[in-house]
């Protein structure tokens, strides 16, 4: 089965719409923060998005509360830079709510 580069990217968007992950102890903003880059450089997040990322930089939530949304970007296996919204789903709990190829 031959899927083109569009193909892939869009397939990576959609599982990453899916996938949560429970953060250990995450208590305040700097924790989701670094929770967040754990997450994206994850070699679960790999297995379901198809890329595995590097590099991840998140912002610093401005809350800790649930549907707060703060900004990622990473860095996949081919080098392409990506932004990513992760959203605060519960305690302890992110959920990548959507990402893009920026470059």
């Amino acid at each position: 089965m031959n899927i083109n580069r569009t193909q892939k990217i869009c397939l990576a968007v959609s599982a990453l719409s899916f996938v949560t992950l429970t953060a250990a102890c995450s208590t305040s903003p700097k924790n989701y923060k670094s929770e967040g880059e754990k997450f994206l450089e994850s070699s679960d997040l790999a297995k379901s998005a198809g890329y595995r990322y590097k590099y991840a930089l998140c912002d610093q939530p401005q809350s800790i509360q649930t549907g707060t949304q703060y900004a990622c970007s990473a860095t996949d296996n081919d080098d392409n830079s990506w932004e990513f919204i992760i959203e605060i789903t519960g305690d302890r709990e992110l959920t990548v709510v959507s990402g893009k190829v920026v470059r």
